[in-house]
């Protein structure tokens, strides 16, 4: 695997390549298809991903804060221990992605596809998921304080180790919701319910 440590005259097809410590801003990296490629310790901060496509690639300790990656494709992505505060992520899909211990606080994933995506002891507070569509997505410690979703199917989605406090629901995506005994007394303020 070819090492890069400063970003020049990529293609729009990139392959088999580690892209280690390079520290760059506000660049256009959109609909470029990337495949088989290790990103570690990078920075790329407001930095332009729409309609980029993502293959077997794993991105390791960087920060991809107040990024666009609206419209990407993830097929077996591994996200690990990365800082993607307000991520853009409207219409993305990711389809066997896996996100650990990861900081995603203020993202965006309205209308986006998650499928076979495995999400451990990530932050998620304060984003917005509306119009998504989840299938077998698993949910393990998440933080999604004051987070919104709406329009969501949230059937059979487990969240009863997350945190929800603050969350806000649409009433019509509780349905099926697999929750905790306290989560159930949160959630029951939504629906206007008073427990004495």
């Amino acid at each position: 695997m070819e090492e890069l440590t400063k970003i020049e005259n990529l293609d729009d097809y990139i392959k088999y390549i580690l892209f280690k410590e390079i520290n760059e801003s506000k660049i256009d990296l959109s609909k470029k298809e990337i495949s088989n490629c290790n990103f570690e310790n990078c920075r790329f901060i407001e930095t332009n991903f729409e309609l980029t496509s993502f293959d077997k690639v794993v991105f390791k300790d960087c920060d991809f804060s107040n990024s666009n990656f609206s419209e990407a494709n993830f097929v077996k992505v591994e996200f690990v221990n990365c800082k993607i505060i307000g991520g853009n992520f409207t219409q993305a899909s990711l389809y066997e992605t896996k996100i650990d211990f990861c900081n995603f606080k203020y993202s965006n994933f309205s209308l986006a596809t998650l499928k076979n995506v495995k999400m451990e002891e990530s932050n998620f507070s304060n984003s917005s998921i509306s119009e998504a569509k989840l299938k077998n997505t698993i949910f393990n410690k998440i933080d999604f304080t004051n987070s919104q979703i709406f329009n969501t199917n949230l059937n059979k989605i487990d969240f009863s180790n997350c945190n929800i406090e603050g969350i806000i629901i649409g009433r019509e995506d509780l349905k099926g919701m697999i929750v905790n005994e306290f989560q159930a007394l949160e959630l029951s303020k939504l629906l206007g319910i008073i427990i004495k």
